[in-house]
């Protein structure tokens, strides 16, 4: 008997989809925030991306995936699995994101992250508004 209401059905799937929107993400980032890469560095900036992105990328594809098989193969119609596993994607993401904002080692690299595009776009409305540095 499970903890919870139903047990969640990992499939190899689920991590090849990971890793692969993980990858596509990470390269995203690195193509177009080549001022920010500059500022941190380019290892640096890569571990921070990938440390931001992965909350979201795991709660989508590994447990709303488990959960939303998990309540298929208990007999649930569709569009209820769907919308159970909603909730716990949902909270997966939410717990996360907290994780990666407030513990460390994560929150350093989410925070050099965030400070470097604040430089980037403050750097940015300056040469806008007319007060370039």
């Amino acid at each position: 008997m499970s903890a919870f209401a139903v047990d969640p059905i990992f499939t190899q799937m689920q991590g090849v989809a990971f890793a692969g929107l993980l990858t596509f993400a990470i390269m995203l980032q690195t193509a177009f925030s080549p001022k920010r890469r500059a500022i941190m560095g380019r290892m640096k900036f890569v571990l921070a991306s990938a440390v931001v992105a992965a909350p979201g990328l795991a709660g989508v594809t590994f447990v709303r995936g488990a959960y939303r098989l998990g309540y298929l193969e208990e007999g649930r119609g569709f569009w209820e699995a769907n919308l159970r596993s909603f909730v716990w994607m949902s909270g997966a993401i939410f717990a996360g994101q907290m994780a990666v904002r407030f513990l460390p080692p994560m929150s350093w690299l989410s925070r050099d992250l965030n400070n470097a595009g604040r430089a980037v776009w403050s750097e940015r409305l300056g040469r806008w508004m007319g007060r370039a540095r």
